[in-house]
């Protein structure tokens, strides 16, 4: 499973509760503003010893029968459709899952759970049947997209819709501003239009072009297959930045080639896009904010489909819940769903971080360049360093690269260089935290690059 943290995570107890975050594409689970842990929603009970998250999706296509990845989206007590000795049912799944996570951290305040939109009063039941049987006390149920909603609130705009990309579907929440509270409005529910979707479709996509081109088809060899699933990450990335990219294939030591552009992964995801915008305007009006994970909001085709989205940090909903608190904290055996918040500041205990933004741009001769998540490696040898994405620069009086690591604790910065590098015009050092806002110059003819956060993308 992926965990930004060590395997068995010792983590000192805060003063305010963990925040956990059930989105079935990524499970996470935070101590105030630090990711403690990310797993996506996926099972595999193939071997002796069941494995969850990342090492599940990993190896979901060569192993379909004992592979899950419905079981936060399905949750319930029916029977799986596959007798096992660990697992009866989705709800033993899930509480494995999130077992694996949190069984070696230091919770002795509890946690907040922030649930999905579309979960039904069954699902919260048998969800909090689960989490009596959890390590820590559960202190919190909250709406998911409300608090992200509540993050993101725009002073100028009355209206707002989280779009939830789940793996099996897409959900659109509507929060409207209703006697100084933002009120949960509608849910509506896109089945079939998720990330899972996207995943086959450019799964298809990929093996129509190798067939086309090398007339070798990966889907018919599970570990083709899977690999092309592993490799989809980066593909997207690649052909964001690059426009085109070949991929290669060895099998049994035959080399399959196949070319391919971001136009088609582009082309491929429009109709689940725009099916999605369809249903979209049904909910909005012109005045309306439309809010996305900055996770997805680069995903081929989808700023095309629906213009004027606004990315979601991962911070906002940790500073909602954070602000908040005070109105979403109940003992254990009172809890009920949150789904409106009062709009006016609201006294949460203990000393609550200020919310700094992380950049997602860095702006240099009036050209905004857009920062991963990941590393993005700047300068003259740039192309020399291994990273997802280059930005070379020719600059003089600077030799070398730095690059700036963006992640969910936040942006840092790593030097490759001994040539001058400053920072709001101070030296700096190896790893400092930058913030929107702040200037780096590389060298020492004055050549500046700006750190900025841009909120719409179209």
């Amino acid at each position: 499973m992926t965990q930004s943290a060590p395997d068995n995570p010792s983590v000192q107890p805060t003063a305010t509760p963990f925040l956990i975050e059930l989105q079935d594409h990524n499970i996470c689970v935070r101590s105030q503003y630090e990711v403690i842990a990310r797993s996506p929603g996926f099972a595999n009970i193939v071997g002796a010893v069941p494995v969850f998250g990342e090492a599940a999706r990993s190896q979901a296509r060569q192993h379909p029968r004992h592979s899950f990845n419905n079981f936060w989206s399905q949750l319930s007590l029916d029977p799986l459709n596959i007798k096992n000795r660990h697992f009866r049912h989705t709800a033993d799944l899930a509480y494995s899952h999130l077992n694996s996570l949190t069984k070696d951290l230091s919770m002795e305040h509890g946690a907040v759970l922030a649930v999905p939109a579309n979960y039904t009063r069954a699902q919260l039941a048998v969800l909090l049947g689960v989490a009596k049987q959890w390590a820590f006390a559960t202190v919190g149920l909250v709406d998911l997209a409300l608090l992200q909603a509540a993050g993101a609130i725009d002073a100028n705009s009355s209206d707002s819709i989280v779009i939830d990309l789940q793996l099996h579907q897409t959900v659109l929440s509507s929060f409207r501003k209703i006697d100084g509270h933002l009120v949960k409005d509608r849910v509506v529910q896109i089945p079939f239009a998720g990330l899972l979707a996207l995943q086959d479709a450019w799964l298809n996509m990929i093996t129509d072009e190798f067939i086309r081109q090398s007339r070798f088809d990966p889907q018919r060899d599970a570990e083709s297959e899977q690999y092309i699933v592993n490799q989809l990450g980066k593909l997207l990335t690649s052909s964001h930045n690059h426009n085109e990219l070949l991929l290669e294939i060895n099998l049994k030591g035959t080399v399959h080639q196949a070319h391919l552009t971001f136009s088609q992964f582009e082309q491929k995801a429009l109709p689940i896009f725009e099916r999605i915008n369809q249903e979209l305007d049904a909910l909005r009006n012109p005045a309306t904010a439309l809010h996305v994970a900055s996770a997805h909001v680069n995903l081929p085709g989808l700023t095309r489909a629906i213009p004027g989205l606004v990315a979601l940090d991962d911070e906002h909903a940790v500073a909602a819940c954070l602000r908040y608190l005070a109105h979403i904290r109940r003992a254990p055996d009172s809890l009920q769903l949150i789904t409106r918040l009062p709009l006016a500041p609201a006294a949460a205990p203990g000393n609550i971080p200020t919310l700094t933004r992380v950049p997602t741009h860095v702006l240099f001769q009036h050209k905004a360049h857009v920062l991963p998540m990941g590393r993005l490696t700047i300068g003259a040898a740039a192309a020399a360093l291994e990273s997802a994405r280059v930005m070379p620069l020719t600059i003089g009086g600077f030799s070398g690269a730095v690059a700036l690591v963006r992640s969910n604790r936040g942006l840092q910065l790593e030097l490759h260089t001994a040539a001058p590098v400053l920072v709001n015009g101070h030296s700096v050092q190896n790893g400092q935290t930058l913030v929107m806002g702040d200037t780096l110059q590389l060298g020492t003819n004055g050549a500046v690059l700006q750190l900025i956060v841009v909120e719409h993308t179209t």
